[in-house]
């Protein structure tokens, strides 16, 4: 019984923990769209560098 309310306890955690990064990044895009708008003619974001794989 109670590995079973554990589990059930871990799964509501990451089911919420998935959401909330979902909407970060929907929040995220939505910025980037709005910057885009304001600035048509300014250079496109690049993807950082990682350093790790030179």
């Amino acid at each position: 019984m109670l590995i079973a309310v554990l589990a059930s306890a871990m799964t509501a955690a990451t089911l919420m923990a998935t959401a909330f990064g979902l909407y970060e990044e929907a929040r995220q895009s939505r910025l980037h769209v709005e910057a885009d708008r304001k600035n048509r003619f300014r250079p496109l974001r690049r993807p950082p560098i990682n350093s790790c794989n030179r």
